[in-house]
């Protein structure tokens, strides 16, 4: 099977501007060859402004790119040698899925014998071979993806760019998808970059994560890193679902921390970087790092107001003396059911590691 290689691409300080509107702030990213880099953000944070920018659908204000250490920003998108794979897949419903997948090659003149054989290497990879006679549009959803994912691979991109590409799709086949595509861009060994607002399909999917907000970059890592330590206060809100509790940084010593909350309680946290004690904070802990046990230091009394059965897992809501809520989510096995409403429960982080704090909003 042929192979397709990668090559690492640069976005070197990308400013864009819409008029007086920045959609793009001085934004820098190091992709490496063969690596699948997810560009994660809500709406209008400038992610899809930046895949545009790498195709060469619009021309930056500022900045490079740079595609294998060459400077691709004059070069029109026919010559820049990516693959785009579009949200709505852009296929042509009167031509044949093998007519579709070879239409790159097609248009760029390939010889009609490389283009057939590179045409019927790309259905096989993407286990489509059976159905190059049919029209695509009598084809499902996701058989749609594979082939739009099959035609942006055989010109054998330097990069590929995939937008949005699992919005069209049902829930139950999205997961699927994302392990498809995951694999035949490992088998293909090209450099990718996903546009999406689906933070599980950013951390199931990415080698790395770019979170974006207000065209600003808030961090850059692997998944785990971004989910278990995110840099900003934001990424802490948009990526996973968090416990926010305020208070003052009380003391701070080695890796780890105090704050002390308007309730008066210590809760033992991570040492965080940049704040100065006495300073105003807020002190973040997902809800599966919330443990249910005895009275102890740093533990919350409250009550149970709600329990929610989410197939493997249990999410409880628990009010705490202050009137504030918390989430505590645990595994539940087979049989177990919610705590009733009413119960009287004990609730603490389950380490300082796992509590990140930040300076106050």
């Amino acid at each position: 099977m042929p192979s397709t290689a990668g090559q690492s691409l640069t976005l070197d300080d990308i400013v864009h501007r819409y008029g007086g509107a920045t959609a793009v702030d001085h934004v820098t990213l190091e992709v490496a060859a063969g690596e699948l880099v997810a560009l994660l953000g809500p709406s209008g944070c400038g992610k899809t402004t930046l895949l545009r920018i790498i195709a060469g659908f619009i021309a930056q204000s500022s900045g490079k790119v740079v595609i294998g250490g060459k400077r691709i920003d004059e070069l029109p998108p026919a010559r820049r040698n990516v693959g785009i794979v579009f949200q709505n897949y852009a296929l042509f419903p009167h031509m044949t899925v093998a007519e579709n997948v070879g239409y790159g090659l097609a248009a760029r003149g390939t010889d009609r014998a490389a283009a057939a054989k590179r045409t019927a290497d790309m259905l096989e990879m993407v286990q489509l071979g059976h159905l190059a006679g049919r029209l695509t549009k009598q084809l499902s959803g996701g058989q749609q993806q594979r082939v739009a994912l099959a035609r942006a691979l055989a010109i054998e991109p330097r990069v590929l760019l995939l937008d949005e590409p699992f919005s069209a799709l049902d829930k139950s086949l999205r997961l699927d998808m994302q392990i498809e595509i995951k694999r035949i861009q490992r088998a293909a060994g090209t450099t990718a970059i996903i546009v999406t607002h689906d933070q599980e399909e950013a951390l199931g999917m990415a080698d790395r994560v770019a979170v974006l907000s207000q065209g600003k970059l808030e961090q850059f890592a692997p998944p785990s890193q971004v989910y278990d330590t995110p840099a900003t206060y934001f990424v802490n809100q948009f990526v996973g679902t968090a416990n926010v509790l305020t208070g003052t940084l009380d003391a701070v010593g080695g890796d780890g921390a105090t704050v002390r909350l308007e309730d008066g309680t210590l809760l033992a946290t991570r040492a965080p970087a940049g704040i100065a004690t006495g300073a105003r904070v807020v002190a973040c802990i997902r809800p599966e790092n919330m443990r249910l046990g005895a009275q102890a230091a740093g533990a919350f009394e409250g009550t149970v107001e709600l329990g929610m059965p989410l197939g493997a897992t249990i999410v409880h809501e628990i009010r705490i003396r202050s009137g504030q809520r918390l989430k505590l989510s645990e595994p539940r096995a087979p049989g177990t059911v919610a705590r009733e409403p009413g119960a009287r429960v004990w609730v603490q982080p389950a380490s300082p590691a796992s509590v990140t704090v930040f300076a106050a909003p």
